[in-house]
């Protein structure tokens, strides 16, 4: 059964950072049309697709952390290795 569960992880993962990319294309062109200050028509839109979009970034970097927590553990939490000389 584990390495189904693991399959299936590991096909979601997939699909949250294909979803993860694409918000952060959007977040990152509406950035710059409002840094930029562009004019371009319907111009409050841009701004709803920013915020709106910015709730899903953040819940989909949270997604992705928790994914992949076990490497997270394994790379930031554990204990010091001394190196043997």
């Amino acid at each position: 059964m584990e390495g189904g569960a693991s399959m299936n992880r590991q096909r979601l993962l997939r699909v949250i950072n294909c979803i993860l990319f694409l918000s952060f294309v959007i977040q990152a062109a509406t950035a710059g049309i409002i840094f930029l200050r562009l004019r371009i028509p319907h111009a409050r839109m841009v701004f709803e697709v920013h915020e709106l979009n910015g709730v899903l970034f953040i819940a989909l970097v949270l997604t992705h952390i928790v994914l992949n927590w076990g490497w997270v553990k394994a790379n930031f939490f554990a204990p010091a290795r001394v190196p043997h000389i």
